[in-house]
């Protein structure tokens, strides 16, 4: 038996590496096509494209008796892949990030990769020189950068914005585009536009709906154009040739659908991991038994807690700046309220 288990071990191994060859021809077409792609101007990502091919491999899947969502979840991987390997710059774009956070890597990196010229700079150097070496970016002392940038973008906390942009304003182009990555809104554009007043350059102030990613490719960005004519276009194809889709809104309408997808969202989470504390305690549950008997469904609720809780300072931005938040809890305690009334009041907690 032990020689029969072998010989098919042999030919799983033969049947794995045969599969590997296949992504690896797969991943060599799509690098050509990235090139076909950035000769035509055409964007990276199709979701509506990848949509489609998923469904013919999922009726293929179901005439082989294959699992539907395995192949799904092989496909759905090897696309992304493909994506962050076609990643590129429409024109010679000159990108300079103020600031060194992980959102501005994340940035930086994929428009460095895609071709892009990105410079990032900021009050720190050591700080930014670090940053600009990981990302495959150079570094530039501030005044320098905004001079060479045709894009300014501030990858700082966004009430810090406001300070940048007056202590900028006298050195930038009216031909710069300037843009912030700011959470939240309102009261930031609402600075914004005072400041800019009629003249100056135009800006968008954006929010990426995603955290640090090695690769973004696939991704919505939020875009509140606060004055954004001649750039549109630009920032449109440049966007559509990192993988990324835009979302046109004002900035009210992100913070309230933001106050329900974001600060609503964490408060959950932290809710969860604060109740979940306190049970432990008082029902005596020793943490290494809780741990043996997870499930899946809360594995991937601790993964997710505990990146909000490593991402601590932007959570806690968001609760802050958000005009909404008080609305918020408002609701989070009526359904609280509401679900506590709809429980059987037999049950009493013991003790």
């Amino acid at each position: 038996m032990e020689g029969a288990a072998e010989a098919l071990r042999s030919s799983l191994l033969r049947i794995d590496r045969s599969l590997v060859s296949l992504v690896a021809a797969r991943l060599n077409i799509a690098d050509v096509l990235g090139s076909v792609k950035r000769g035509e101007g055409m964007p990276v990502y199709d979701p509506s494209r990848e949509i489609a091919v998923a469904n013919l491999l999922v009726e293929e899947a179901r005439r082989l008796g294959v699992p539907e969502n395995l192949v799904k979840e092989i496909y759905f991987l090897l696309a992304r892949e493909s994506r962050c390997r076609q990643l590129y710059c429409p024109e010679a774009l000159r990108v300079a990030f103020y600031g060194y956070g992980r959102m501005a890597r994340t940035l930086a990196s994929a428009m460095a990769r895609g071709g892009c010229w990105v410079a990032i700079t900021g009050r720190s150097v050591e700080k930014a020189r670090e940053a600009a070496g990981a990302v495959g970016a150079k570094y530039m002392e501030p005044g320098r950068a905004l001079d060479w940038a045709d894009v300014l973008v501030y990858a700082v906390p966004g009430d810090a914005v406001p300070g940048l942009l007056r202590e900028h304003l006298p050195m930038l182009r009216e031909s710069m585009l300037v843009a912030d990555i700011a959470s939240v809104k309102t009261p930031l554009v609402r600075e914004i536009a005072g400041l800019l007043g009629d003249g100056g350059p135009e800006y968008a102030s954006l929010h990426p709906l995603f955290g640090p990613l090695d690769c973004p490719a696939g991704e919505t960005v939020a875009i509140v154009p606060v004055r954004l004519q001649r750039w549109r276009p630009r920032l449109e194809r440049l966007l559509a040739g990192l993988g990324l889709s835009p979302a046109y809104l004002s900035a009210e309408e992100h913070d309230k659908v933001m106050a329900v997808n974001q600060v609503l969202h964490h408060l959950v989470y932290d809710l969860y991991r604060e109740a979940a504390r306190l049970l432990e305690e008082r029902l005596d549950i020793p943490t290494d038994k809780r741990k043996e008997l997870v499930t899946h469904s809360l594995r991937s609720t601790e993964r997710v807690a505990a990146r909000l809780e490593r991402l601590r300072g932007v959570v806690e931005e968001i609760r802050r700046l958000n005009p909404y938040t008080g609305e918020v809890l408002k609701a989070l305690r009526e359904a609280l309220e509401g679900l506590a009334a709809s429980t059987d009041s037999g049950l009493e907690p013991r003790g």
